[in-house]
């Protein structure tokens, strides 16, 4: 898909439930790691984001009021982003953890967003992931996929990724 049309974004991560975002897995493949305070900010959740030590890792939680969540502080045109997402393993229907990107006005004419959604889930069934493209502003652009994982996403971390470059998105 030609990106043409969408707008510069910032990187967002919210989460309703429990999981980890490192920076370790990109540092391996030689890309620059900056600390959490240099690049993001707590977009909500008050003391539901937790810094680790090294400065670069973060763990959201939800509790009974709210989950939590953190935006970049910069703008991106095209680039990598990619977290490492651990779900935690109870019931968790009707709770969605988000890995996105938008240009960050809900209440501009054009909203655009690409992103990972991965659905709650009943004990026992399978995971599922949905991902979306808003392009110009429009929701129905077609290109709103879910796909049954063939893993547990709860066992362990597994790393999620978004390529953007200037003709497309991987």
């Amino acid at each position: 898909m030609a990106c043409s049309y969408l707008c510069t974004c910032s990187l967002l991560i919210c989460s309703l439930l429990a999981f980890l975002v490192s920076g370790s897995q990109i540092q391996k493949t030689l890309l620059p790691v900056i600390s959490f305070d240099e690049g993001y900010a707590q977009l909500f959740g008050d003391d539901n984001l937790a810094i680790h030590r090294d400065g670069k890792t973060v763990h959201l939680s939800l509790d009974e009021r709210t989950g939590s969540g953190f935006v970049s502080q910069d703008l991106y045109l095209h680039g990598y982003f990619s977290a490492s997402i651990k779900l935690p393993a109870d019931y968790t229907a009707g709770v969605v953890v988000a890995f996105y990107m938008s240009n960050g006005d809900i209440f501009a004419k054009y909203h655009d967003e690409i992103d990972f959604e991965f659905l709650g889930n009943i004990r026992g069934k399978e995971w599922r992931v949905q991902t979306n493209i808003y392009g110009n502003g429009s929701t129905n652009t077609g290109r709103e996929e879910r796909y049954n994982l063939w893993f547990d996403p709860s066992d362990d971390f597994h790393q999620y990724s978004i390529l953007w470059t200037d003709s497309q998105i991987t």
